[in-house]
């Protein structure tokens, strides 16, 4: 028997059965079939098919259809109750055509069930077997009616359509009750119709106890719990893959059902077709053939690219022509050129090529790439290799937000029915699966924390690899039932395809309809997808390009488009070149924002190199990555002089003189294999590949010939043999020189324009990254450092994106843009700038009465306040009542109802707060209130940290002054490096270093010391500082986020990390001393990110006085260090351990006091640690405070105290 009803992995969310094993275990079973009818699509048939083959189990090609008498039914309740599901099989080529119509059909339904019509299926039923369904079928749905009259309409139909021999009544049993009664009543129809019976038993995971994974895939799918995912399973149904012996069993009253099944195997012979190239046709004049009007194009465009080109351009270009013609890629070289000439005439920026194509003269005079391959050394072999037949793989990049109109261009160009994106499926990567079992189960998401943290985020690794390699967490999960079960449900579905997406890059053409050769599905244009994946849709000989989207381009886009609205200069971006200026940059390091130059270790190298043109680039580039790397400071001294170049041999010196006798570029293999070998450099291409592979039997083949030819051409053996090894050595290492040429390209494109245009290229790189605040204050940083001024956020002057300005002064400085305020996003400042269209805002009351309060609430307005935004406008403070005052008149209504509704609970806690507040409580609770706020009090200004600690929260940075006058003060008075330089220099000393603490974490080491991390800041950088407890338990006062500090920090040879020795808040010996200033309570960005060790830790500010006056009074209370008066009212809230740990509730917390400013002081109490004074936070004590703080917080929790104490 052979089962025709298997569902694999790529039923998307329905079936847990992978390929792999359904082959493994159909061949154990003598099974030399397996019938593969997956649900609706046909994402991964050719890979069922591939691994079935492989486990010698010949695949029968199918699909489950979902049909429906229409479409047009739009309520779903009726829509399921009309569709019935069927299987087909594919019996011939035609058969396989057929399934991928029905598998596309079924992606266009407009309720996006899958659905095609009973009309569509039997349109393409030539070449198919048709089988009638379980129970959700027609057939048996009718009968289960008890309407033999529609059962056998159906069936006439289907007999009609795919002929009488190509219908089988299907009996489909999974273990249910009523199995032999419905099979009785199919037996009597066959009767009736003569059509034969086939036993199938669905097959959805391997073993019973699986049947849990498909619980958890249907709870994933309908968002229930997992006991309500296994109440929807039919009662005693079991879907595992069933033995020969289980199915017989089964089908011991109808074993000649179970015999059909081989019957229809023989009949399914259909197979994916094997590779063959599908080339588009590109239009041309007539009579002339695709070779001619390439050589006629390439020709005339020899001049315009080269000045002056010599007999060497000239038998290059023909020579790559002739092979280009004997390949038959013509055409292709054609259609490339076709729509980078369009991207150009649309001014859309493109990139100067990648990968090996930059080593063709034909894609450098077709404007293809801007690489010119002769001055580079470039070989055309690298990217098409006449010994070895594959697509040319020409990538382009294009701007990212225009890559989509070059794509529209292609398939309006050559048809919407023969262009395509590729699809591609996500998977359940290992974190995903732990969160989507612990959803289905019910788990909280914090319970599985430790877990969660350990579980590996880099590509490849799973689950299990984190369960061998972290021997801890085995054993902690080992020891947790809630953990083990999450684990176990984890690994059963981890790996499997959770849902269909689009390649980020790769577009398909074909000469024919695309749904000839492979299955699609609806994209988010018109633009179609296919169901196949990349690696399928290449394994069958389609044109694959990739279309890459790029931010560089978009930043040097509109780094240009800057440039002409603030200068008036027009610059093409490939007119930009290697200028003393960008060398200059180069050499300095100062590369932030430059392609492929931008971490850390590249800009060391830069410093070190010095780069004098683009083969020093270009070396960076191939140089800087793991393996090579090892060889970058014997490079740079080779480089410099400081040590001869060291040849393996001499025969090697005239090919490794430009890299100082180190193999760097793949194109040096293949010279060594053609000049010292006398291998063609096709025959040398394909020896790179052999030996990268590192197979013992294909390096010893290849050695032989390797040797042969080496003796041939006079080289001793023993050179030979030590010239081989070499490269097998260097072959996993070696780099592609053309890729590293054009990616050297766009570095000194941006290298360029950041030397020339620094204010313009910072605005836009700023706004590229303006959703990340650490890269944009590092960019802020930076621009401070060069000269040039960041402007705040205006409401009357930004708009969507950071843009340079300039300024009364005529200087370009940098304006920033209202998106780049936390809470303020693209539909706020769409609106803003659609009413400021009508006129400048005059004040904040403008502002609200003319907005729409659905789009700017109350807290993007409070933003916007706070952020500075409305500076020119008026005071924080006063702007932010103003504001309050408006928004809470407004809802005025719905907060006298709920003031009703909540009088009596919340009369005790607002009593706390005082008279005035007791009074509107008593009278007219609500509009007391908002009477009180609209009175016109004066409204204190707002302290400067105050606005430095709104700017850090909202922005990322102080913006609205210096915030780091103060620190350079202190560095110079103390001559200490700056962090960026100090980074250098703690790599060989120790160094002293003045910065602002700008994160604290807190943590304990596995034996419970406590340690932290330090997060420190200057003008120049940030850095991240390790206090190991040696360090820890001896400081008197604890690391405070905002505070000054000196530390001495050197490399720590095993982490490369960097380490404190020494930490203080006052100057070493030898500096001046800093400024003096009380020592301040734990701030409220520590607050939210406390460990739970933290609160075992004492308070950080007592002096030693008050340590032993506490110990010896205990009970006591010690004055607040920092307390500027002996007696003040103070808000006391107490954090019980459950807010504590909650990061939302704590900034949920922190906004709502935000959001009542004024100039009482808040702090934090709890039970089991420290008080906390909030510093960057004073309140204004008013009802409509404590009504918001009562949604988080319980009456008995929030008092008002008289002085500003702490409890010991």
């Amino acid at each position: 028997m052979i089962h025709l009803r298997t569902y694999s992995e790529y039923s998307l969310l329905y079936s847990a059965a992978r390929a792999k094993e359904l082959g493994a275990f159909a061949f154990s079973q003598g099974m030399s079939a397996l019938g593969v009818v997956d649900r609706f699509q046909l994402f991964g048939l050719p890979t069922v098919a591939r691994e079935l083959s492989e486990q010698n189990v010949r695949p029968l090609l199918g699909l489950t259809v979902r049909v429906a008498p229409t479409l047009d039914e739009r309520d779903r309740r009726r829509v399921f109750m009309q569709t019935r599901e069927v299987s087909v099989f594919a019996q011939s080529d035609e058969g396989y055509r057929q399934l991928m119509q029905l598998a596309t059909a079924a992606s266009f339904d407009p309720l996006d069930l899958k659905r095609i019509t009973e009309q569509t299926l039997f349109e393409h039923a030539r070449g198919l077997i048709g089988l009638t369904g379980d129970r959700e079928g027609p057939v048996e749905m009718a009968l289960s009616q008890n309407d033999e009259r529609e059962a056998l309409r159906s069936l006439a139909a289907y007999v009609e359509a795919f002929g009488r021999d190509a219908v089988y009544l299907e009996m489909a049993r999974c273990g249910q009750a009523d199995e032999r009664e419905r099979g009785e009543r199919l037996r009597v129809l066959a009767r009736k119709t003569k059509l034969p019976m086939v036993g199938t038993s669905p097959v959805r995971h391997m073993a019973p106890p699986d049947i849990r994974l498909i619980d958890v895939l249907a709870g994933v799918e309908q968002g229930v719990t997992l006991a309500e995912a296994a109440s929807l399973r039919p009662r005693g149904a079991s879907f595992h893959f069933r033995t020969r012996d289980e199915m017989a069993a089964l089908f011991a009253d109808c074993p000649e059902a179970l015999a059909m099944t081989v019957e229809v195997a023989e009949r399914c012979q259909a197979k994916i077709p094997a590779q063959s190239f599908a080339m588009p046709r590109y239009a041309l004049p007539e009579r002339m053939t695709e070779a001619q009007a390439l050589e006629k194009l390439a020709l005339d465009r020899l001049p315009r690219r080269v000045a002056h080109p010599t007999d060497a351009y000239r038998e290059r270009l023909h020579y790559e022509l002739a092979v280009i013609e004997r390949m038959g890629f013509s055409g292709y070289f054609l259609i490339v050129w076709d729509f980078m000439r369009y991207a150009r005439r649309q001014g859309i920026t493109t990139g100067p090529g990648r990968g090996s194509a930059a080593g063709s003269l034909v894609s450098y005079v077709l404007s293809i790439t801007d690489v010119d391959p002769l001055l580079h050394d470039l070989l055309f072999e690298r990217f098409l290799n006449p010994e070895r037949v594959s697509w040319p793989d020409i990538d382009i990049d294009f701007e990212t937000e225009r890559r989509h109109e070059v794509v529209a261009y292609v398939a309006s160009t050559y048809g919407f029915d023969h262009v395509a994106h590729i699809g591609t499926l996500g998977t359940f990567a290992s974190r995903a699966a732990v969160r989507d079992v612990a959803r289905v189960l019910g788990i909280a998401a914090g319970a599985l924390k430790p877990l969660l943290d350990a579980l590996p985020t880099g590509p490849g690794m799973t689950l299990a690899d984190a369960l061998r390699e972290d021997k801890a967490l085995a054993q902690r999960v080992a020891h947790d039932p809630t953990m083990q079960r999450v684990v176990q449900l984890a690994l059963g579905i981890e790996g499997l395809p959770r849902h269909a997406s689009i390649h980020a890059a790769g577009v398909v053409i074909s000469p024919r309809p695309l749904t000839d050769l492979v299955p699609l599905m609806a994209g988010a244009d018109e633009v179609r997808v296919t169901q196949y994946a990349m690696e399928d849709v290449e394994a069958l000989g389609l044109l694959k390009m990739d279309f890459l989207g790029l931010k560089t381009l978009t930043l040097c886009d509109r780094t240009i488009s800057h440039i002409y609205d603030v200068r008036g200069e027009r610059v093409r971006v490939e007119d930009l070149t290697l200028n003393d200026a960008a060398i200059e940059l180069l050499s300095q390091g100062d590369t932030d924002g430059c392609f492929q130059l931008e971490s850390p270790g590249v800009k060391h190298v830069l410093r070190e190199m010095k780069p004098r043109d683009m083969e020093d680039l270009i070396a960076v580039i191939s140089l800087y990555r793991p393996g090579p790397m090892e060889q970058i400071p014997t490079f740079l001294r080779a480089r410099s002089g400081a040590v001869p170049p060291i040849y393996e041999v001499p025969e090697l010196e005239p090919i490794l003189r430009p890299t100082f006798g180190i193999l760097v570029y793949q194109e040096q293999i293949m010279q060594i294999a053609s000049r010292l070998a006398g291998f063609s450099l096709g025959e040398a291409d394909v020896l790179r590949r052999a030996v990268s592979k590192k197979k013992r039997d294909v390096l010893d083949e290849w050695r032989g010939r390797f040797l042969e030819g080496c003796a041939s051409k006079g080289v001793p053996a023993l050179r030979a043999e030590r010239v081989y090894d070499l490269i097998v050595r260097f072959a996993d290492y070696g780099f592609n020189r053309s890729h590293a040429a054009a990616y050297a390209v766009l570095a000194v494109r941006t290298a360029a324009l950041k030397a020339n245009y620094r204010p313009e290229f910072m605005s836009a790189l700023m706004n590229e990254q303006i959703a990340n605040p650490e890269k944009l204050a590092h960019y802020a940083s930076a621009c401070r450092r060069a000269g040039i001024e960041v402007l705040p956020p205006d409401i009357n002057q930004s708009g969507e994106a950071c843009k340079p300005e300039r300024t009364p002064s005529g200087d370009v400085a940098i304006r920033l843009s209202l998106e780049a305020i936390k809470y303020v996003g693209n539909a706020a400042v769409r609106h803003l700038l659609d009413l400021r269209e009508a006129g400048a805002f005059s004040s904040v009351r403008d502002l609200l009465l003319r907005a729409d309060s659905r789009v700017l609430t109350r807290r993007v307005v409070e933003s916007l306040v706070q952020a500075g935004a409305l500076d020119a406008l008026g005071g924080r403070n006063a702007m932010l009542s103003e504001a309050k005052r408006w928004f809470d008149e407004r809802e005025l209504p719905s907060a006298r109802a709920k003031t009703r509704h909540a009088k009596r609970g919340s009369e005790s806690a607002l009593s706390l707060f005082d008279e005035d507040v007791r009074e509107a409580l008593r009278d007219n609770p609500a509009e007391a209130a908002v009477e009180k706020v609209a009175s016109n009090e004066p409204v204190a200004p707002e302290l400067p940290e105050q606005r430095d600690a709104w700017e850090r929260e909202l922005i990322g940075f102080v913006v609205s002054r210096d915030p780091f006058a103060e620190l350079r003060t202190l560095r110079e008075a103390a001559q200490f490096p700056d962090l960026a330089q100090a980074k250098e220099c703690a790599k060989t000393q120790l160094t002293d270093v003045v910065a602002r603490l700008f994160h604290v974490r807190q943590t304990k080491t596995r034996r419970g010391e406590p340690m932290a991390f330090l997060q420190v800041e200057d003008e120049s950088d940030r850095m991240e500082i390790v206090l190991f407890p040696s360090l820890f338990k001896t400081l008197r006062e604890e690391p405070i986020s905002g505070r000054i500090c000196y530390i001495q920090i050197r490399k720590d040879a095993r982490s490369s990390g960097l380490v404190a020795l020494r930490f203080s808040y006052s100057a070493p010996d030898g500096a001046v001393a800093r400024p003096a200033r009380p020592p301040a309570l734990q701030t409220e960005h520590q607050t939210e990110h406390q460990t739970e060790h933290q609160t075992e830790h004492q308070t950080e500010h007592q002096t030693e006085h008050q340590t032993e006056h506490a110990r010896k009074h205990p009970g006591t209370k010690t004055k607040l260090p920092g307390a500027s008066a002996p007696s003040m009212k103070c808000l006391w809230l107490r954090i019980d351990q459950e807010l504590d740990q909650s990061i939302e509730s704590l900034r949920a917390l922190r906004a709502i006091l935000v959001r009542h400013p004024g100039d009482i002081p808040v702090i934090l109490s709890y039970p089991a640690g420290p008080n906390r004074l909030l510093e960057s936070v004073r309140v204004n004590l008013s009802k409509a405070l404590a009504r918001e703080l009562l949604t988080l917080l319980p009456k008995d929790a929030i008092r008002v105290t008289d002085e500003l104490l702490i409890k010991k």
